[in-house]
Formats: structure tokens, sequence, C-alpha cells
């Protein structure tokens, strides 16, 4: 079976957990509020849950300069103990991918890839309340170096939440600006609607010219 467009996102999701894409620069959902404080706290369901909604996730690091936001919408099932911070928990490909766990006020993930003949390994930390923004800084290491040069890169992202989901928009949507909709819970894409030519300027929909005399 070939792979899905949520799989073929996973490698750079391994390293920040958040995003898929930023795009393809770098994201999954909260609890509401009321249910944070609900039951005792497990290491089962003890991860980072994002409040429902609509989210901006931005890339801050040098690689993602000038690159646009994209937009994510989570719903109240959208992180899990398996699956969270755009984050799927576990073997995916040639990626083995940890969860978030507590580690003081922060959350604390480590990943390990491999790339041909590189061992890739990722420690990302995540920091925030989850309700109204987020952060994640990831550190991602290379041995033996790419091409013999490239140990180490840094990367980061910062989210906020802009208010409920757009009309028509489902949990797990990633809107990737440009491209289209790609949906983190079934890997399914919606290409972005191609935009309605203008008519010619002078011209009168509907009414054809007088043919000459």
């Amino acid at each position: 079976m070939g792979a899905t467009a949520s799989d073929r996102a996973q490698p750079r999701a391994a390293r920040h957990g958040a995003g898929a894409a930023p795009l393809l620069a770098g994201a999954v959902a909260a609890l509401a509020g009321s249910l944070l404080v609900a039951a005792p706290v497990t290491a089962q369901d003890d991860f980072p849950r994002r409040r429902p909604g609509l989210w901006e996730v931005r890339g801050v690091s040098a690689q993602a300069a000038g690159l646009p936001p994209t937009k994510f919408c989570v719903g109240d099932s959208t992180d899990t103990a398996t699956s969270h911070l755009d984050r799927s928990v576990g073997e995916r490909g040639a990626c083995s991918l940890g969860a978030f766990r507590r580690a003081g006020s922060a959350w604390l993930a480590e990943s390990v890839c491999r790339e041909a003949r590189t061992n890739v390994t990722s420690r990302a930390i995540a920091s925030g309340d989850f309700d109204t923004e987020y952060r994640i800084d990831t550190v991602v290491t290379y041995d033996p170096p790419l091409a013999g040069v490239r140990r180490e890169d840094k990367e980061a992202i910062v989210a906020r939440h802009l208010g409920p989901c757009a009309p028509g928009q489902k949990p797990g949507d990633m809107v990737i600006p440009g491209m289209g909709t790609l949906n983190m819970v079934d890997g399914t894409f919606r290409a972005e609607p191609q935009p309605v030519p203008r008519p010619k300027s002078g011209s009168r929909p509907g009414r054809k010219a007088a043919p000459p005399g």
C-alpha cells in the first residue's frame, strides 16, 4: 500500500512535532477546559491538549523566514495519548516518534529517524498554556553529519488560537497557503479552489459586441 499524505508529512513532524509542513516547513485536539480538571492525571493521559478551534501555526526559525503561516482546526478529540501537537506517536516509516511528556512546566519529546546512513535525533520542547498560545523549540542532530558537514539544525514554531474553526472545516484540517487543505487525521487532501477569472475591462457579461455595419 502506498504512503498516505499524512505519512509523507511525518518526517517533518518528527522534527518539530507541530504542523506537517511549514510547509513544507513543519502539525492535533484539545479537550474543553472544563474537562482538563475533571479526572486525576495518569501517565497514560498526561499529554498536552490544545483548546478546540482554529490555530495559526508559524515557523520562526531562520529556515522558515518568509513562509506564510498554516491554520489548523483542532477538535475535542484531536489531541490524544498517541497523537498530539500534530505528532503521531510510535513507528512511522523510518522514524520512531516519542510522545510529549512532562518536564517541569514544559513538555519534552524525543524522536529518532534514519535518513540514508545518518541517524537523525530530535529533541522538542513545547511550552505555553495551549489555550491561547504555545511554542515548540526543536534541536535536530545528525550522526554522522549530513554530507559530512551538517551536524545540527534548530527549528521553532509558535501557535496562537484564532477562534472557532471556519465553516466547512473539520478537526484535523490543516490549511496550507497556496496548496489546499490536508487532513492530518484521515490523510485526505482538498486542493485550493482556483480563482474565478475576472471579466476583461470594458466587457459586459451576457452581451455580445454588435458586428461591424
